[in-house]
């Protein structure tokens, strides 16, 4: 009988498996290079056109961990998730004691970088912005190391022979080289990291609960450390302790009074009352937006499915935890075990809500009762958007978020704002779609917030009425323009061609 996560692999496997099914092929029709082989040397260009020699690491004394996988890979997926090969880049790599060279190699010459950033189809996900080190779209590599599945896992010693390590713990990485290479990696001391998540706000400038995490990468126990927090033109200085070793973390919240602006970090100042391991993992950089601002009751609620309709629910709460609107789950499909398919896979279901009449801040939910997100779509992108009078106020496309998805501050009702008073003003955008140029025309001057779809401020200007907009610099795709006329607000969604 197989196990839930033998499922999950399973279900992730099924849908690519068409799209991928010559590279299958290909890949069994070859046997695995021996352990102990000398490594195929390679000279290959990473995606952001950084050059690797194997050949130069290994003179260098260092161990190479190839982990070969492909995009439409479930089990490579969950490996990736695991963070392993993070902790081992973090602690032994560029950022760390410089002992390990840790590469990803994309293996299906079928993919290429629109899958790694989660584009299209034939990918389970975004393999780019969440990994810190190389990534090489080469599969000359894969068919040197004649790898017989994905992900196959190499450790190269400085000896220059090749062996597969597997999908080792970080643990049972470090003790893998420690056991087979030539000397016990060294690491370094003082040295952590901060993973800090995105904060929304509902008004700016608000005192509110930062948590974040502390990694350990140093070979000492992490007892004490003293940080900055940094949220626009504000930073105040603080002091944590606990008690984590090695790949050890502790859990932080700090009350701060938080702001938008590009200056918002965590900067450790030291650690074990010792000067800290300085590398660029010192500072963990968090961005601070302004929920969606909605002033009126009737909202629309578009839910994007994946494949897996039958698994997916949400519902929004005000800020007392009380569910004010819910939806789902949607009709299961015949294509598989799963209830994949059918007329609500991978297309819109759009839900009327009212909100009640009162000023308040909303909290989007999102779930899937089987446990791996709402990321197996391949003509849509799954996600969850909220329009007010056709404007779209919030949006958040999402993958493989595991059962539960909650989204703070996703938008706000403005109950003293009276949204045919704007109409007054006679307010137009156009054109849109643009191609960067934009035009208005209103009976007044106003104010223009441009917000990114993760809520990120990225222009804000006073807007005089015969005077046109230059977006041409900003990367195309949708964006919110937020007005303001004479204290009355509106939301607009922007395309950028």
């Amino acid at each position: 009988m197989l196990s839930l996560k033998s499922h999950s692999k399973l279900k992730i496997m099924k849908k690519f498996l068409l799209l991928s099914l010559l590279s299958i092929v290909s890949l069994t029709l070859n046997a695995q290079i021996a352990d102990g082989s000398v490594a195929p040397n390679f000279t290959a260009t990473d995606i952001n056109g950084n050059s690797h020699d194997l050949q130069a690491y290994l003179n260098q004394g260092k161990t190479v961990i190839l982990n070969i996988s492909a995009t439409w890979c479930g089990p490579c997926w969950n490996y990736k998730q695991t963070g392993a090969l993070e902790d081992i880049y973090y602690a032994y790599g560029e950022h760390g004691s410089d002992e390990v060279v840790v590469l990803y190699v994309e293996g299906d010459p079928s993919t290429g970088i629109d899958q790694l950033n989660g584009i299209g189809s034939g990918t389970v996900g975004d393999w780019v912005s969440s990994t810190p080190f190389p990534i090489i779209d080469d599969a000359s590599i894969a068919n040197a190391y004649q790898i017989s599945y994905f992900p196959t896992v190499y450790r190269i010693c400085p000896d220059g022979f090749v062996y597969e390590m597997g999908q080792l713990s970080n643990t049972g990485i470090n003790a893998n080289i420690n056991a087979n290479c030539s000397g016990n990696l060294q690491g370094v001391s003082n040295h952590v990291r901060a993973e800090v998540d995105d904060v929304k706000l509902c008004e700016d400038g608000l005192s509110a609960d930062l948590t974040f995490s502390v990694k350990n990468y140093g070979n000492n126990p992490l007892t004490s450390f003293d940080y900055d927090i940094t949220s626009g033109s504000n930073t105040g200085s603080y002091s944590g302790s606990g008690n984590a070793g090695l790949f050890g973390e502790l859990s932080v919240t700090q009350n701060v009074t938080l702001a938008q602006g590009t200056a918002n970090s965590v900067d450790f100042t030291s650690v074990n009352n010792s000067a800290v391991f300085q590398s660029v993992t010192n500072s963990s950089g968090f961005e601070v937006a302004l929920a969606g601002q909605v002033n009126q009751q009737a909202v629309e609620v578009h839910v994007y499915t994946d494949n897996y309709p039958s698994e997916i629910s949400w519902d929004i709460e005000d800020e007392s935890g009380n569910v004010v609107a819910s939806g789902g789950p949607y009709q299961p499909g015949t294509d598989d075990q799963w209830g994949g398919g059918g007329p609500d896979a991978q297309t819109t279901k759009v839900h009327s809500v009212t909100l009640p009449d009162v000023d308040a801040c909303y909290t989007v939910n999102l779930y899937d009762s089987f446990g791996d997100g709402w990321g197996l779509a391949s003509t849509i992108d799954p996600g969850i958007e909220i329009f007010e009078n056709g404007n779209s106020v919030f949006l958040r496309n999402v993958g493989d978020f595991g059962s539960e998805l909650n989204l703070a501050s996703a938008m706000k009702y403005n109950e003293t704002f009276s949204v045919n008073s704007f109409d007054d003003y006679n307010f137009s955008m156009y054109p849109n779609p643009s191609n960067g140029i934009v035009n208005f025309t209103a009976n007044e001057n106003f104010s223009v917030e441009l917000y990114d779809i993760n809520g990120r401020k990225v222009l804000q200007k006073n807007i005089d009425i015969s005077e046109e907009l230059n977006l041409s610099g900003l990367t195309a795709g949708v964006y919110l323009v937020k007005v303001d006329i004479n204290g009355i607000s509106r939301t607009e969604k922007l395309i950028l061609k």
